[in-house]
């Protein structure tokens, strides 16, 4: 299995129906009622994830993309089998960002209501739920876990991962986590300038949803799943109005990342000059290289 590939697509996810085999190294399940403990438990405890990119053809023939031929790849060929394995943690913040989407007026400099955003892939199964298995087996009844990566507060991009039942309205135990996304940190220009601020956000974010390298090498190849990014591409596309066939033709991944970031920038860099005085200020407010994960416990009284 190609590991540049497989990163790629832990990240991705694209729009793939995915039958998990999920083995946990610990057990047995922390102990609810202490917040903290289940979250070190999480940050330790490593899981193997085994999962099949099997693509929705309906779907992307819906939409034009093309996939292999069904007689030559079933649904279950081993051609789409895949195999993620880290902390719990990190399986998680890889299912929150696999999860992420864009608001349809994710591009607009002015926008005042609170943005809807919509995955771009419009799957959550697989290999997200399959990472939901694996940390509800590790947690139990009374834990709730959610993963969340939002570039910024209120941004229009995003993704999140809720697992375990909604907690109690009584006493309820909080800890949290912070796992990085991989991209690079801000540069310095990026925290005395609105404008180089905006611009910064928009590179990662279009980074985590996209990551340029292993896409690239992906549509260099003759595997099925090149159709997967081609998909995703064209639904970034199509929710940023970003013209993307040109580099998409010669396999120019970065040169497509850039084309969406741009049509982000103005967006994020009004954002982030409304709600803060200075670009400081607005860059201590910038999470776009992390994914935050709260974890929420309660005892027996307070809830089932």
């Amino acid at each position: 299995m190609n590991a540049a590939l497989d990163a790629g697509f832990c990240l991705l996810l694209l729009s793939a129906g995915v039958v998990g085999l999920v083995t946990v190294d610990q057990a047995p399940p922390a102990t609810p009622g202490r917040a903290d403990a289940v979250a070190d438990a999480l940050a330790t405890t490593t899981a193997q994830v085994d999962y099949s990119l099997t693509p929705d053809v309906d779907a992307l023939n819906a939409s034009g993309a093309a996939v292999a031929d069904e007689e030559t790849f079933a649904p279950d060929s081993p051609e789409f089998d895949r195999t993620s394995h880290g902390s719990l943690a990190g399986l998680l913040a890889r299912a929150a960002t696999a999860s992420g989407g864009v608001a349809l007026d994710a591009v607009e400099p002015n926008a005042t209501t609170e943005p809807d955003i919509h995955p771009l892939t419009r799957t959550r199964s697989g290999f997200v739920r399959a990472v939901g298995d694996a940390v509800l087996a590790r947690t139990g009844a009374r834990v709730r876990v959610d993963a969340t990566w939002r570039p910024y507060p209120d941004a229009p991009v995003g993704g999140q991962l809720g697992v375990g039942p909604d907690p109690p309205a009584g006493r309820v135990h909080a800890a949290s986590l912070v796992i990085p996304t991989g991209v690079e940190p801000l540069p310095p220009s990026a925290r005395t300038d609105f404008d180089a601020l905006g611009a910064a956000v928009a590179d990662r974010t279009v980074a985590v949803l996209v990551p340029a390298g292993p896409a690239r090498v992906t549509l260099r190849g003759d595997d099925p799943t090149a159709a997967l990014v081609r998909h995703r591409y064209a639904r970034l596309a199509s929710a940023t109005n970003a013209s993307l066939s040109e580099p998409l033709a010669t396999e120019d991944t970065r040169a497509a990342n850039e084309r969406v970031a741009r049509r982000l920038e103005a967006r994020f860099t009004g954002d982030l000059r409304a709600a803060h005085d200075t670009p400081m200020e607005a860059a201590e407010a910038v999470s776009v290289d992390s994914v935050r994960i709260v974890v929420r416990t309660w005892p027996a009284s307070e809830g089932i």
